[in-house]
């Protein structure tokens, strides 16, 4: 039953995802009409970011306008609003009963937590962090290993699960996959051509 309903949330998100880059210009347009930001397209904005402008590490020298609130919330995190309903409450308490597998943070091992999920981060040039995005692999900052972990939520005895995956496959050729709940449903898989880590 907990597989059948990431699939569910998976396939509405997946809807969203679909139709994203055809109706954000839209949304965009009409981002100043209450009737279509709080309620008919609402599920194609960012509550939580709005369009990216004010993300640090996202475009920083591309203007503020149409084509990055687009490469935002039309193909980074298309129809966020609609992903954010399957979020996860992060101020409740989780149990972990069952972990699979080791997960590593800068040759530390990491212990079961919502959102400890194997992932690459990246860092630029001159070593400012740069998220999942960027010139140089961090160490530092991502999680490498393999996990898989069944998990509650102590105040609802709701049941959910996730697999993380995160290493070098052959040579410079880097994977990143994520399937169940981290903080959302989710389901990421990344092939990365990695040539500089620090």
């Amino acid at each position: 039953m907990i597989y059948l309903k990431w699939l569910l949330s998976i396939s509405v998100n997946l809807l969203g995802f679909l139709t994203a880059p055809i109706v954000f210009p839209l949304a965009y347009i009409l981002k100043d009409f209450k009737i279509f930001r709080n309620k008919i397209l609402w599920i194609y904005y960012d509550d939580e970011d709005e369009f990216g402008f004010d993300v640090y590490w996202f475009k920083p020298k591309m203007y503020d306008g149409f084509i990055k609130a687009y490469l935002w919330s039309a193909i980074r995190n298309p129809a966020w609003n609609l992903q954010a309903m399957s979020i996860l409450n992060k101020n409740s308490w989780y149990g972990f009963y069952y972990v699979k597998g080791i997960l590593q943070n800068n040759g530390r091992i990491v212990s079961p937590a919502l959102n400890s999920t194997a992932v690459l981060k990246y860092i630029d040039e001159d070593g400012k962090y740069m998220e999942n995005k960027g010139p140089i692999l961090s160490l530092k900052h991502s999680i490498i290993g393999k996990q898989f972990i069944r998990f509650y939520e102590y105040s609802t005895n709701k049941e959910y699960w996730r697999f993380s995956y995160a290493n070098k496959a052959i040579g410079n050729i880097w994977i990143e996959f994520q399937v169940g709940y981290t903080t959302r449903a989710t389901f990421r898989l990344k092939f990365k051509h990695i040539t500089k880590i620090q």
